[in-house]
């Protein structure tokens, strides 16, 4: 079995709007983060390391871990 973290984009289009964060430049500026690397892992283009993973929960305060990702169990071929 393996496993990978999803980002759960409805939650994070939720609390991007209620933190006025609705610009890639927006986010990745409270992130700390390149927009080119937001945009990339937003439009599933990369993966998200574990700095963008940290950086987007701190950039989101008072929103739970599970609220922005969930665990996807890959079944093997």
């Amino acid at each position: 079995m393996n496993a990978t973290l999803r980002l759960r984009r409805d939650e994070l289009e939720k609390h991007r709007a209620r933190l006025d964060l609705n610009t890639e430049t927006r986010l990745a500026k409270a992130m700390g983060a390149d927009r080119g690397t937001v945009n990339k892992v937003l439009n599933g283009k990369a993966k998200p390391g574990p700095d963008f993973i940290a950086s987007l929960k701190i950039a989101i305060p008072g929103v739970r871990f599970e609220d922005l990702w969930e665990i996807v169990i890959k079944e093997a071929a």
